[in-house]
């Protein structure tokens, strides 16, 4: 099965790496596929891609982006253009698909991360990420895919790395094209929790 990172953040928004280091680090992993995701913008998710064709180097990089959305955050993948942020869920979803992509729902009921707090509309989503690297108690890694089982949602994990020491932590298992995969429901997660240590180190350097 290909290993993906579907949730990464470089300084095209609130990430402290450039989308060069990060694809550089997703191939040191040993990761298969990759897709950066900034809020709000596909600019550093194509700059990776172009990174990675013009570098030749063996790794999918999906384009993708974290839209904020009237409800909270929505991620969205296979995209190439920005998508209006502040849109309700159900329009921030019609946008997606009018440009043949796919969302998933990131971090759900996590209040300090803008995720999506009403269940209800998951059903509208293609996916939801039943586990991110940044719960650290896991509660609502398990509340979500209480839900994703609810509404028969393909489960997806990210790291939400904000650095490239927070990638690796939260993976997405699939075979083939990940769009395709997630849409027939055959994604699967993998992962750990990100150590305290580091979570506190970037915690407090994006305080500073």
């Amino acid at each position: 099965m290909l290993r993906a990172e579907l949730h990464v953040h470089s300084t095209f928004s609130d990430g402290a790496d450039s989308p060069v280091k990060i694809v550089r680090r997703a191939v040191e992993l040993k990761l298969d596929c990759l897709s950066v995701t900034d809020h709000d913008t596909v600019s550093g998710s194509l700059s990776a891609m172009d990174y990675a064709r013009d570098e030749n180097l063996n790794i999918q990089v999906i384009p993708g982006v974290e839209v904020t959305t009237s409800e909270g955050h929505l991620l969205v993948f296979g995209v190439d253009r920005d998508i209006e942020k502040g849109m309700s869920f159900r329009e921030t979803v019609e946008a997606v698909k009018r440009q043949n992509g796919v969302c998933v729902v990131p971090h759900p009921f996590q209040i300090e991360r803008k995720g999506i707090r009403r269940p209800e509309l998951f059903r509208y989503a293609d996916g939801i990420e039943v586990f991110n690297a940044k719960y650290i108690t896991g509660l609502f890694n398990q509340i979500s895919k209480k839900y994703a089982l609810k509404y028969r949602k393909p489960f997806t994990a990210g790291s939400d790395a904000h650095s490239t020491a927070e990638m690796g932590y939260g993976i997405t298992l699939f075979n083939g094209d990940f769009i395709s995969s997630l849409l027939s429901g055959k994604t699967y997660i993998d992962g750990k929790r990100l150590p305290i240590s580091i979570w506190l180190r970037n915690s407090l350097r994006r305080r500073i």
